[in-house]
C-alpha cells in the first residue's frame, strides 16, 4: 500500500509538471477582455473606484500577480502565470477527490481528461482569475468531502476546507454559491459526535479565511469606500450591464447559451460550427454521462455532487453573462468526474457482455479503445485551440492594429463599448468614447464642442445598424469564438456623415 501511494504521488507530480508546461508553452500574448485589462491597470495603480480592478478587487489573485510581477516587467506574464500554476495544481485535489468518491482508476482517468480539456487548458493561460479560483474551489471541495467521509480527521478537514473556501472568495467572489455546499457539509457533520463543536469551528475557520483578504483590503481602500463601490457595482451588474436575467430575459436564449458554454465550449462537444472530428469524442463523453446517470444512486456522493453543482448552475444561469463561457469553469471538473465514472462501467462490461471484448488482452477492450480515442482526440482539439490562441490576435486586438496602421490619432474619434478599455491600455492617445447605444452616441456627437475629421464606431454599440449601412462598413475582424466569444466578431463603421 505504501508503494502504491508513493507511485501515485510520483506519477501525479509528473502529470502536474506536464500540465503546467503545456499551459506555459501556449501562454497568450495579449490581454483579452475588460477584466484582464482591469487587472493589468491594477498592477500599477490598485484602485477599486476606478475599476483597477472592479469590485471586489480580487485581492488574493492580485497578490499572486504582484508577487510574479516582482520578477518580470510583463503584465501579461504576471497575470497569467498564477492561472497556469494553480490551474495545473488543481489536478492534485481533483485526483484525490475522485479517488475518495469512486476509485483509483476513475481518478487517473479524470486527471488525464482534465489535462486535455479545452476550457480548463485555455483558461489556465489567460489573464483572468478563474483558473486560480478553480484550484481553491476544488481543494475546498476535496477537503469538505473528506470531512464528510473521514472519522478520525473529519475535524481537521472541515477547518482546512472552510479556510480554503473563505480564501477562494478573495480570488473570485462570484464563487459564493459554493457556500451552500459548505452549509450542507456542516449540516451533515452536525449529526455526528461533537457536531455542535464542529459547526462552531467550521464557522470560525470560514470567517478566518475571509478575514485573511478582507481586512487588508478594507484597510487599503477604506471600509466606507469598499462598501459604496460594492453596492454600486452589484446594482450595476445585476440591473444594468452585467448580462443577468434582469437585462437578458430570453430564457430559451440563456439556456442555449448555457448548454453551449458547458458542453461545446467547456467539454469540447461537437457543434454546428466545429469540425466533424469532435463527433466521436462527443459520443464517448455522452456515453460516459449516460452510464453514470443510469447507475447513480442517491447516496452521499450523489448528494455532494448535487450540492456542488446545482447552486452554482442556478447562479450562472440567472446572474452571470452567458456570453463568457469561463463562468461555467467550476462545473467542468465535476462533470469530468461523472464522465470518468460512467466510462469506468465499460471496464466491467466485458465481464457482463463477453462479446464486447475485442481481444483476450484487456488493453484492447472497448474501455481502453474508447479512452484512447477520447484522450487523443481531445488533445488534438485543445492543442489546435491553444495554438490559435497564442498566435492569432483576437478581434479587438486586430481592430487596434488596424487603427494604428490606417488612421491618424489627432483627427480620429472612435465610439466603442468595452473595447475602449483596450485603447486605454494599449493606445491611450486615441480619442475613444464609451457609449452603450446609438442614442448615447448621437448625444455625444451633438454635445461635442469640436468634431473630429473622422468618426468611427464598432458594431458592439446597440442599434448602430439603424444609422449605418453596408456602404459605411470599413473593416471586419473575427476570431474563433471558442477562444474568445464575447467579441469574436467586430465591424468598424464610418460615421463621418453624421457630422
Amino acid at each position: 500500500m505504501k508503494n502504491s501511494r508513493r507511485n501515485n504521488i510520483i506519477i501525479l507530480a509528473v502529470l502536474v509538471v506536464i500540465c503546467m508546461a503545456s499551459r506555459i508553452l501556449f501562454m497568450g500574448r495579449h490581454l483579452e477582455g475588460w477584466d484582464s485589462i482591469d487587472f493589468a491597470l491594477g498592477l500599477h495603480d490598485y484602485d477599486i473606484a476606478y475599476y483597477q480592478p472592479h469590485f471586489p478587487g480580487y485581492p488574493v489573485y492580485m497578490s499572486f500577480c504582484w508577487l510574479v510581477h516582482l520578477f518580470t516587467d510583463s503584465d501579461i506574464l504576471a497575470l497569467t502565470i498564477p492561472g497556469a500554476v494553480f490551474g495545473s495544481a488543481a489536478l492534485i485535489p481533483l485526483f484525490y477527490l475522485t479517488k475518495r468518491m469512486f476509485s483509483n482508476e476513475v481518478a487517473w482517468l479524470t486527471a488525464f481528461i482534465y489535462i486535455v480539456n479545452p476550457l480548463c487548458w485555455l483558461q489556465s493561460e489567460k489573464a483572468f482569475s478563474d483558473a486560480t479560483g478553480l484550484f481553491f474551489i476544488i481543494l475546498s471541495a476535496q477537503l469538505l468531502f473528506f470531512a464528510c467521509t473521514s472519522r478520525a480527521y473529519a475535524f481537521r478537514y472541515l477547518i482546512m476546507g472552510s479556510v480554503m473556501l473563505g480564501i477562494c472568495l478573495g480570488v473570485r467572489l462570484s464563487y459564493f454559491p459554493f457556500i451552500i455546499l459548505w452549509l450542507y457539509v456542516l449540516h451533515t457533520l452536525s449529526k455526528s459526535k461533537e457536531g455542535n463543536i464542529k459547526i462552531r469551528y467550521g464557522l470560525l475557520a470560514f470567517v478566518i479565511g475571509i478575514c485573511i483578504w478582507l481586512i487588508p483590503l478594507a484597510c487599503y481602500t477604506g471600509l466606507k469606500s469598499l462598501i459604496v463601490n460594492g453596492f454600486s457595482f452589484t446594482f450595476g451588474h445585476f440591473g444594468d450591464w452585467g448580462g443577468s436575467i434582469v437585462t437578458s430575459q430570453n430564457v430559451f436564449s440563456r439556456f442555449s447559451g448555457f448548454m453551449w458554454s458547458v458542453f461545446c465550449n467547456g467539454l469540447g462537444f461537437w457543434c454546428y460550427d466545429t469540425s466533424v472530428f469532435r463527433i466521436l469524442p462527443s459520443i464517448i463523453m455522452g456515453v460516459g454521462i449516460f452510464l453514470y446517470l443510469r447507475h447513480a444512486r442517491f447516496d452521499y456522493k450523489t448528494r455532494f455532487i448535487i450540492f456542488y453543482m446545482l447552486p452554482y448552475f442556478l447562479w450562472v444561469f440567472l446572474g452571470q453573462n452567458l456570453e463568457k463561457p469561463r463562468h461555467v469553469l467550476p462545473l467542468i471538473p465535476l462533470i469530468i468526474i461523472c464522465i470518468s465514472a460512467g466510462l469506468e462501467r465499460l471496464r466491467e462490461s466485458k465481464y457482463t457482455y463477453p462479446y464486447l471484448s475485442l481481444s483476450k488482452d484487456n488493453y484492447f477492450s472497448p474501455y481502453h479503445l474508447f479512452i484512447g480515442i477520447l484522450i487523443m482526440s481531445m488533445s488534438i482539439i485543445s492543442i489546435s485551440l491553444v495554438y490559435a490562441h497564442k498566435n492569432e490576435p483576437i478581434a479587438q486586438i486586430q481592430l487596434l492594429s488596424y487603427m494604428k496602421r490606417n488612421y491618424d490619432t489627432p483627427s480620429t474619434r472612435i465610439y466603442c463599448w468595452e473595447t475602449k478599455r483596450f485603447f486605454e491600455y494599449y493606445a491611450p492617445a486615441w480619442d475613444t468614447r464609451r457609449v452603450r447605444n446609438v442614442n448615447d452616441l448621437q448625444y455625444d456627437i451633438e454635445s461635442s464642442l469640436i468634431t473630429p475629421e473622422i468618426m468611427l464606431s464598432t458594431s458592439k454599440i446597440r442599434g448602430i445598424n439603424s444609422i449605418t449601412n453596408k456602404s459605411k462598413v470599413i473593416a471586419e475582424f473575427k476570431n474563433n469564438r471558442y477562444i474568445n466569444n464575447p467579441s469574436h466578431k467586430l465591424t468598424l463603421y464610418d460615421l463621418s456623415a453624421l457630422k
